[in-house]
């Protein structure tokens, strides 16, 4: 069984291409430096999927997943992490996080 954790971020209208990018990138850089990320995907909303049930307000996703919670929870006070907030939260106008485990 996996832990899942799935970030839905919707920026700041003002949001600049560069810092868009700049966050993908930190993302690759220093989440998935963390030792209990298993695996790691970052990127900006596919604009063109827009069936009836696609969810379509929020610019980037992140998934991220672990072995187990214990992971989880590893990476949620990790160093790493916390620059990660740091660094991209002046950009956010929100955030959506869902976690699920996986059989």
């Amino acid at each position: 069984m996996a832990y899942v954790h799935c970030v839905f971020f919707t920026l700041k209208p003002d949001t600049p291409e560069s810092e868009i990018d700049a966050q993908i990138a930190g993302g690759q850089e220093l989440l998935a430096g963390i030792p209990t990320v298993r695996r790691l995907e970052t990127g900006r909303r596919d604009e063109t999927m827009n069936r009836d049930v696609s969810v379509t307000d929020f610019d980037l996703g992140l998934v991220v997943l672990f072995d187990d919670k214990a992971g989880h929870d590893v990476y949620a006070d990790h160093p790493l992490h916390l620059e990660y907030i740091k660094r991209y939260k002046p950009q956010w106008a929100g955030i959506r996080v869902f976690d699920c485990l996986s059989a």
